[in-house]
C-alpha cells in the first residue's frame, strides 16, 4: 500500500473513532470524556477534572504526541486528528482540478502562522490563572460535544473552521490551533539539539524546478528550491509527492520522503 493510501486509512478510521466518541458525550454517555482530550492538561490547567486520573491522562498523552514529532514530525495532524481531516475533507467538497489557488498572500501568511502561538501562550496564562473558562469558550472540540451549551464565541470558531476551511485549506491548522504550536515547538527544540527526524526530501538533481509540489501544499509550505523540507508546519500528507509534474515512475526520483 503507497504512503497516500495507507494516510487516507488512518485517517478514515481514526475519524470514525473520533465521531463515535463524539457522539456518545453529545448523548451524555461519557459526560467527561471531553477532559481526555490530548491538549485538555494545557487548557483545563490545574481543574480537579473530577479527579487527577484524567489529568494524568490527558497529559500522558498530550506528551507522547507532542514528543513524537521530534523524530516524525507532526504526523498525528496528517493522520489522526479529527479536525485536520474534517478540514481536509470540507476543502475537497470544492471539487476543483485546477491549481491549488491560495487565497492568502504569502507574506500574511508567514504572518498569520505565529498567530497559533499567541493562542497557546494565551492559553497556558488563563490556566496558570485559573480562568481557563475563556479558551473553552472558543474551543472547538467543546463545541462539538456540547452543542447546547454553545455560544457567540464557540459558532465563531466553528464557522471559521466549516466555512473559512471551504475555501482556505486547514485554516485551523495554519493559524489558530494551540496544540500544532505545542507540538512546532517540540519538534524546534529537536532540531536545536540536532536530533533526526522523517522529513520530505527533494532530489535537486532530477527535480524540475517546476513548483507544481508547492503550489498544492494545504499548508502553504514554500518548498522552493530546497532540498530537505525543514518547515515545522509540514504534515507529511505527501501531495507534493502525488502532484508532482514528472511521470509516475518518475516521481519518486523527484520528491521522497527520507
Amino acid at each position: 500500500m503507497d504512503k497516500h493510501k495507507l494516510r487516507k486509512l488512518f485517517q478514515t478510521v481514526f475519524f470514525g473513532i473520533w465521531f463515535v466518541l463524539l457522539l456518545l458525550i453529545i448523548n451524555g454517555v461519557f459526560t467527561t470524556a471531553h477532559q481526555f482530550c490530548p491538549f485538555a492538561s494545557v487548557c483545563f490547567g490545574a481543574m480537579t477534572l473530577n479527579g487527577y486520573f484524567a489529568y494524568i491522562i490527558s497529559a500522558v498523552i498530550g506528551l507522547i504526541i507532542a514528543i513524537s514529532t521530534i523524530f516524525i514530525g507532526r504526523k498525528f495532524c496528517g493522520y489522526l486528528c479529527f479536525f485536520g481531516t474534517l478540514q481536509e475533507w470540507i476543502y475537497n467538497l470544492r471539487k476543483t482540478k485546477t491549481k491549488f489557488t491560495q487565497l492568502i498572500p504569502f507574506k500574511l501568511h508567514r504572518i498569520l502562522i505565529k498567530l497559533k502561538y499567541l493562542i497557546l501562550l494565551i492559553t497556558i496564562v488563563s490556566a496558570y490563572l485559573g480562568v481557563q473558562y475563556f479558551y473553552m469558550k472558543f474551543c472547538p472540540v467543546l463545541n462539538l460535544a456540547f452543542p447546547s451549551l454553545i455560544g457567540i464565541a464557540g459558532v465563531i470558531i466553528l464557522v471559521i473552521i466549516i466555512i473559512g476551511g471551504f475555501f482556505i485549506e486547514r485554516i485551523w491548522c495554519r493559524y489558530l490551533c494551540p496544540y500544532a504550536a505545542l507540538m512546532n515547538i517540540f519538534e524546534f527544540l529537536g532540531k536545536l539539539f540536532k536530533i533526526r527526524r522523517t522529513k520530505v526530501f527533494r532530489n535537486v538533481k532530477t527535480s524540475i524546478n517546476c513548483f507544481n509540489c508547492a503550489n498544492y501544499c494545504p499548508m502553504y509550505i514554500d518548498i522552493g528550491y530546497n532540498e530537505e523540507i525543514t518547515d515545522l508546519n509540514c504534515i507529511h500528507c505527501y501531495r507534493c509527492v502525488r502532484k508532482c509534474s514528472k511521470e509516475d515512475a518518475a516521481k519518486s526520483e523527484c520528491i521522497y520522503r527520507d
